[in-house]
């Protein structure tokens, strides 16, 4: 049975988007297997694909990358990445992610947002 990272009780599987994630039932916390966010918001997809020359600019605050999460799956401490300004954990051995309440939403407006400012940013990128 796979545990919460955050509460350390029984996630439950639920259905979100034909996709079947688990939840925890106190904090609201999904975790996603490889491949089943990415299938509900192509943002985290166009972030992972793209790879700058440039070095990564640290924008995580302190004290969530002291925050270490095990992974539901296999245990190993899961990292953080920022997509779209939000901290996701990312577990580097199995590529599952968990996503704190909400994260999700949030998301999935920013990726609203930049699909809907693309000519914008396409612009700003020249």
């Amino acid at each position: 049975m796979r545990s919460c990272p955050v509460c350390s009780v029984s996630l439950e599987e639920v259905q979100m988007h034909d996709e079947t994630v688990d939840r925890c039932p106190d904090c609201n916390g999904i975790y996603f297997d490889k491949g089943e966010l990415e299938s509900i918001v192509g943002l985290v997809a166009m972030v992972n694909s793209v790879k700058l020359s440039e070095e990564d600019i640290d924008t995580i605050e302190p004290e969530e990358q002291e925050r270490e999460l095990p992974c539901p799956v296999d245990g190993v401490v899961m990292e953080k990445r920022d997509i779209g300004g939000y901290v996701i954990d990312l577990c580097p051995s199995c590529s599952g992610i968990w996503l704190d309440n909400d994260e999700i939403t949030l998301l999935k407006l920013t990726e609203d947002h930049i699909k809907q400012n693309l000519q914008l940013y396409i612009r700003l990128g020249q």
